[in-house]
């Protein structure tokens, strides 16, 4: 604890309360903790650190309040801010072969209200007003990256461009890439130079061979039943929740304690 005032340089202060202390000459308090610098949020490293050994374990906010006695708001502002480091800490480029699938979350259509349900026709599949998420698994990081799309404007589907954009963005040229046999991915040689096979999920072909799509379809079953449990949520929140789930089930290799040092890692470089 330092015993010098920041301001003047006085060797001699008073203790005062919640760590802060007085200079003996200038009079001017001064506080003993060292903030990390976040914009709209006041909390040491400690504070920090057992924020997320909590939340690296524990998922509701109403438990990390309970254990570290911090404010609602404190640890919303906190949790939130550690969701929007994990969504920007994104794996590197991916090399070698990579699988890519497509998938769509949002509310069943039995909680929608009446005048939606009547005036939107039941769809399933690509045809939903769910929102669209693309999903691309490396085989051999064993990692995966994952965006959340804007819906389109007449409700349904995704755009391929924005599609193709994101494949050659996070995928190197001459690449082996797996798909389905969904017609957005059939020219994707002629938008991204790469070794492109597909299976046939409509004909009952789920693999031949190493080529099959099961990884990244695996992932999208711990997804969902992760954002079914933690219910529901605006749209614009969806990619954090996603940037969450998705970070943890890379970094799942390494420990708690690598995990942690990470996230305060990023929180000083941010």
């Amino acid at each position: 604890m330092p015993k010098q005032c920041p301001h003047c340089g006085f060797q001699r202060v008073w203790k005062l309360r919640r760590s802060k202390l007085k200079c003996k000459k200038c009079r001017r308090e001064f506080s003993t903790d060292r903030y990390l610098d976040i914009s709209g949020i006041r909390a040491t490293e400690k504070q920090w650190r057992h924020c997320i050994r909590i939340f690296l374990k524990e998922r509701t906010i109403r438990r990390i309040i309970q254990e570290t006695g911090f404010s609602h708001c404190q640890v919303s502002k906190m949790v939130q801010y550690l969701r929007m480091i994990m969504l920007q800490d994104a794996p590197e480029i991916f090399t070698g072969t990579t699988e890519i699938d497509e998938t769509y979350v949002g509310g069943q259509r039995k909680n929608k209200k009446l005048h939606i349900r009547r005036l939107t026709p039941p769809k399933s599949g690509h045809g939903t007003d769910k929102l669209p998420i693309i999903g691309l698994f490396n085989r051999d990081l064993k990692q995966v990256y994952v965006q959340v799309l804007e819906r389109n404007n007449r409700g349904h589907g995704t755009k391929i461009f924005v599609v193709f954009k994101i494949i050659r963005k996070r995928t190197v040229e001459g690449s082996m890439i797996y798909t389905d046999s969904f017609r957005l991915y059939r020219h994707l040689n002629t938008y991204h130079v790469c070794n492109h096979y597909m299976v046939n999920h409509d004909g009952g072909e789920y693999s031949r061979g190493n080529i099959h799509t099961n990884n990244i379809e695996g992932f999208w079953g711990i997804l969902k039943r992760k954002l079914g449990c933690i219910g529901g949520m605006r749209r614009e929140s969806l990619k954090y929740f996603v940037a969450e789930i998705t970070w943890k089930f890379n970094h799942k290799s390494i420990t708690y304690q690598e995990q942690e040092d990470r996230l305060i890692k990023l929180l000083k470089e941010g």
